[in-house]
């Protein structure tokens, strides 16, 4: 790794530490208001804690299949270029390619603010397992934003080959909760969604979603901005969004939570997943030579209930 980028991090509070998540290392950074943590593995950012709160996101103690495209479930995973499963190949891994791959750490520094920056980029040419099930080249990027009140992704995708790209994606993230039955998600009222669990029912939501459990729901033409209402952990996260038209709502509940071998019995009640996305009817394409952008930007409130 560049040795200049390393000292760069240095200077931030930061090191770059060997994990055990597919043999890739992490990038830990500890500031006075707060710590977080990257694994260069899927360019996943796996925690973010304020300082005298819980970590914002969720992480699995089930290390999942050791294979190639097994799946872990904690932090912010990329679905890129396709969300779920593939549409021609049903031995592709579901959620696309971005998550299964080592990212490169690209820059490190500060904005203009003195909020913390990092940045992750992923190329198809530098992984030829990549270009046999993606032919058409790209170049993915994160820009990480960290600050004492939360953090921001702005994951950008640039199509670098001569023929469109027809994709659909997520920043499929794992907010840590205190109580998922506790927890309530706002800002979707009156939205329609597809209910997945319901044969792709077309359903319209009634004011709040509660309790947060047994769900797999997309809302499409979604607004840019929910909240989550955590009452157990006494704090509100503020999920906003750009470049993104869908919201996912997902949590596989008891029954589903026990039939997978990827996830502990009782991980469902520590997280919600609200996913910033283009899927379904809002997926999209990508011209050769241009790029679309997708932003996510988290920041947390404490409340009193």
């Amino acid at each position: 790794m560049n040795g200049q980028l390393i000292r760069e991090l240095e200077t931030l509070g930061g090191e770059i530490l060997p994990a055990s998540l597919k043999d890739c290392d992490e990038i830990v950074i500890n500031q006075p208001d707060f710590s977080a943590r990257i694994a260069l593995w899927g360019g996943h950012l796996v925690s973010f804690v304020p300082t005298g709160q819980a970590d914002l996101l969720f992480q699995s103690a089930n290390e999942g299949a050791d294979t190639r495209f097994g799946r872990r479930h904690f932090g912010v995973p990329i679905c890129w270029p396709w969300f779920g499963a593939h549409e021609k190949h049903s031995d592709y891994p579901a959620h696309g390619l971005a998550r299964y791959f080592r990212w490169q750490l690209a820059e490190v520094g500060r904005f203009k603010n003195e909020d913390v920056k990092i940045v992750l980029r992923l190329a198809s040419e530098d992984h030829p397992l990549i270009e046999e099930m993606w032919p058409q080249a790209f170049e993915l990027r994160q820009v990480f934003r960290f600050t004492k009140d939360g953090f921001s992704i702005n994951f950008s995708a640039a199509n670098l080959s001569e023929k469109s790209m027809s994709i659909s994606e997520a920043l499929h993230t794992y907010f840590h909760v205190g109580d998922n039955k506790a927890t309530s998600v706002h800002g979707l009222d009156g939205g329609i969604y597809v209910d997945k669990l319901a044969k792709n029912a077309r359903k319209q939501q009634e004011g709040a979603v509660t309790p947060f459990e047994c769900l797999d729901s997309v809302y499409l033409e979604s607004p840019d901005v929910c909240e989550i209402h955590d009452s157990e952990f006494k704090r509100k996260l503020i999920v906003s969004s750009e470049g993104s038209q869908s919201t996912v709502l997902w949590n596989p509940g008891p029954e589903l939570a026990k039939q997978r071998s990827d996830m502990e019995d009782e991980d469902y009640r520590h997280f919600v997943c609200v996913e910033t996305a283009n899927a379904l009817n809002d997926s999209y394409e990508i011209k050769p030579g241009d790029m679309h952008q997708l932003r996510l930007n988290v920041s947390v409130v404490p409340t009193e209930s």
